[in-house]
């Protein structure tokens, strides 16, 4: 390690004051998760579509808060793992039970956020394999082109019209506010939209090697937030737009917040160009074998 990359770790190394930040704001951002998914059912409305756009955009707020607090913690790659195991199997639990009546909605509401969790522990995990500044740059753009791919035509498409229960039951659920609120109670609960399992472990991923490599996650977070919330905004209130990816919206907010730090050379611009046309020829394959 040269002298320029020990600055650049002692500078994004996290000290004692943004670590206690940082664990405010994951508290803050799980608290906010799961109050928002207890209330917005149980609160009566008169215009639905409203309240559905300020609850999903309220849910990403504080979900992205949460990411983006984990971003910033000090943690080892057991503490990653441990948290990983230990919220995926809350998650596999909270999902299991099947019970009436308010409680019903308090361990859905546990169940979504144990979800979000354990996929950031995930994010934190693959984040150590991004060992350079410039390699997020190929990360991001490859995780938005194959989400295009996978939401579109691929994969992800064929399973929401085939096993949409499966997609749904990987996402973080939406749900719509005052579905719990008239004479079905609890069992009148209806989902909005939902975000799916890669788009919050990418998320953590992007935040998690941000914050190693001294870039900027705190407006990378607000960004990718903000675009991510524009979209499903555009899909809840416009019929004729159709489900979208989300991951172009995040690494777009990612790449926004940080332009110009980015620095290739000529032979890393060549091999990134190099990557772009294998991964072009990769997915016209697959698009042309499942069709």
């Amino acid at each position: 390690m040269n002298s320029a990359d020990l600055s650049t770790d002692l500078r994004s190394s996290p000290s004692a004051h943004d670590t206690e930040a940082a664990a405010v704001h994951l508290a803050a951002g799980v608290l906010l998760t799961w109050a928002i998914w207890v209330i917005a059912p149980l609160v009566p409305t008169r215009r639905p579509l409203a309240s559905t756009l300020v609850a999903s955009a309220l849910l990403t707020a504080a979900t992205f808060l949460a990411l983006y607090g984990l971003a910033r913690l000090r943690l080892r790659a057991w503490h990653e793992l441990a948290m990983l195991i230990l919220c995926g199997e809350l998650w596999w639990l909270a999902g299991g039970l099947e019970l009436r009546g308010p409680a019903a909605l308090v361990i859905a509401a546990a169940a979504n956020t144990f979800f979000m969790l354990a996929c950031g522990a995930l994010g934190r995990l693959l984040a150590r394999l991004i060992r350079e500044r410039n390699l997020l740059l190929a990360v991001l753009l490859t995780a938005a082109v194959v989400d295009i791919f996978t939401v579109t035509v691929g994969p992800t498409r064929h399973a929401l019209e085939k096993a949409p229960q499966v997609v749904h039951k990987l996402a973080l659920a939406v749900p719509k506010p005052g579905s719990a609120a008239g004479e079905k109670g609890i069992a009148g609960l209806t989902v909005a939209a939902s975000i799916g399992l890669g788009d919050f472990i990418f998320t953590a991923m992007f935040l998690a090697a941000a914050v190693r490599h001294g870039l900027d996650a705190s407006r990378a977070a607000v960004a990718a937030a903000c675009l991510v919330i524009i979209a499903m905004a555009a899909v809840l209130a416009i019929p004729a737009v159709p489900a979208l990816p989300l991951l172009p919206f995040i690494a777009l907010g990612m790449l926004l917040a940080n332009w110009g730090r980015f620095h290739l050379t000529r032979d890393e611009a060549l091999q990134l160009a190099a990557g772009a046309v294998f991964l072009a020829a990769l997915l016209g394959l697959m698009y042309v074998a499942l069709r």
